[in-house]
C-alpha cells in the first residue's frame, strides 16, 4: 500500500526538486563505485562532498522555496522519522562550505572481498573541536545531530537512509532514468554482503524476498533460453540483456515470468548461444560472471513471448546440467538462503552490471 505524500508538490515545482534529487543520487552511487578496487580516496571524499551539498540545496528548497513550505518545517519540529539525519548532514556539509577543513571519510576502513573483487567499506570521520568552535551558533547545535547519526557510522548505508528520507516525502521527488528504475541504482552487488543496493530494499531478507518478485527485473529485456523441471517444478533460464549486452544470467519459475510479463516487462525466447560473443575481457570489473554481446539487435533473432506455458524441457542449459545449477543457487533449501537471497537480488536487480 503506498502511503500519501508527507507534502504537497505542484508540477511546477517538481523539475527543480528531481534534478536536486538526480545529483544526490549520482553522488551516491558514484561514491559507491569509487569504493570498489583500487578506487582513490580523493575521488571518494569528493562523492561525500557532492552528497552533502545536493542533499543541503534539497533541503534549502523544501524549506524555503515549495508552497507547502510549512508541512515540511512541521517534520522537524515534531522529529519525524529522518529529520535528524538531515539535521546531521546540514551540519557537515556547513563545515564543509563554511571553514577551511577537508571533510572525508575517516582514514580507517574495513575492506571485503576476495577474487570478485575488493570493496572498502568507510565510516563518516569525526569533526575536531577547533573546526566546530568557527562554525555559526545555529550550525553549532546541530553536532548532536551529526554524532548521533552520522559519525563513526558507514557512509553508503546513511547515504541511502538519506535518499529514502526524501523519496518518503513525495513519491515524485525520486528521479528515474527511461527504464523506470531510480537513476544511479541498484548498485553493484559484492559478494557476500547483505548491505542493501538499493533504497527501496527492505532490511528485514523474507520481505526482502518478496520486494523483488513484486517489482519487475531491471534490465532492458529478458531472453529465454531454456526450461528446465527441478523437483516437480517448471523453470526457464536464459540472460537479462542491456542494449546488447548481457552480465548475468537468469532462472524464474513460469508463474514468475508470467507475473513479469503482465507488469509490462518484455521476455523473448531464442537460442541465444547463437547469437553472442564472449566480450567478458572487455569489462574488466565486471568480475563476478561472463559478458555476452549479441552480434545483432534482438528483434532481428529473438521471438516476444506474451504467454509463457510450460511443456517438455528444452535447451541446451536443460541437458547440460547449467540450468539446474542456476536454479540450486537460488533456492533457500539448495543453499544457505543467506547467500541464495545474494544471487537472487543480484540477477532480479541485473546489479553485476559495473559503472558504465
Amino acid at each position: 500500500m503506498t502511503r500519501p505524500p508527507h507534502i504537497a508538490l505542484t508540477e511546477s515545482e517538481l523539475p527543480a526538486l528531481k534534478a536536486s534529487m538526480r545529483d544526490l543520487q549520482v553522488a551516491a552511487s558514484a561514491y559507491y563505485a569509487h569504493t570498489a578496487g583500487a578506487g582513490s580516496a580523493e575521488d571518494q571524499a569528493t562523492s561525500v562532498r557532492s552528497f552533502l551539498s545536493a542533499a543541503q540545496v534539497l533541503n534549502d528548497l523544501l524549506t524555503k522555496s515549495v508552497a507547502d513550505k510549512a508541512a515540511y518545517a512541521a517534520l522537524f519540529t515534531r522529529g519525524a522519522p529522518g529529520t535528524e539525519l538531515i539535521s546531521a548532514v546540514k551540519y557537515v556539509r556547513n563545515v564543509s562550505q563554511h571553514v577551511l577543513h577537508v571533510v572525508r571519510p575517516a582514514k580507517t576502513f574495513r575492506i571485503v572481498g576476495g577474487d570478485l573483487g575488493f570493496r572498502r567499506y568507510m565510516d563518516w570521520d569525526e569533526v575536531p573541536d577547533d573546526v566546530h568552535d568557527q562554525l555559526h551558533k545555529g550550525t553549532q547545535n546541530l553536532r548532536p545531530n551529526y554524532r548521533a547519526h552520522l559519525e563513526g557510522r558507514e557512509v553508503m548505508g546513511t547515504m541511502l537512509a538519506g535518499l529514502r528520507f526524501f523519496a518518503g516525502l513525495h513519491p515524485d521527488v525520486v528521479h528515474r532514468d527511461r527504464r523506470g528504475e531510480w537513476t544511479g541504482f541498484p548498485l553493484t552487488s559484492q559478494p557476500g554482503m547483505s548491505t542493501p543496493l538499493h533504497p527501496e530494499e527492505p532490511a528485514d531478507q523474507i520481505v526482502a524476498w518478496e520486494w523483488l518478485s513484486a517489482r519487475v527485473p531491471n534490465g532492458d529485456c529478458r531472453v529465454i533460453s531454456a526450461q528446465i523441471t527441478v523437483d516437480g517444478t517448471v523453470y526457464v533460464c536464459g540472460d537479462t540483456f542491456i542494449d546488447r549486452l548481457t552480465f548475468t544470467p537468469f532462472v524464474e519459475t513460469v508463474d514468475q515470468v508470467n507475473r513479469d510479463i503482465t507488469a509490462g516487462f518484455p521476455y523473448l525466447s531464442a537460442t541465444t548461444h547463437e547469437h553472442v560473443v564472449d566480450c567478458t575481457s572487455e569489462f574488466p570489473e565486471a568480475r563476478q560472471s561472463r559478458v555476452l554481446r549479441a552480434t545483432d539487435d534482438l528483434a532481428m533473432w529473438t521471438t516476444p513471448v506474451d504467454v509463457l506455458e510450460s511443456g517438455a524441457d528444452w535447451g541446451r542449459d536443460a541437458d547440460t546440467g547449467e540450468g539446474r545449477g542456476l536454479v540450486l543457487t537460488e533456492s533457500r533449501e539448495g543453499v544457505l538462503g543467506f547467500n541464495a537471497y545474494l544471487i537472487r537480488r543480484a540477477r532480479r536487480l541485473n546489479a553485476l552490471v559495473p559503472p558504465r
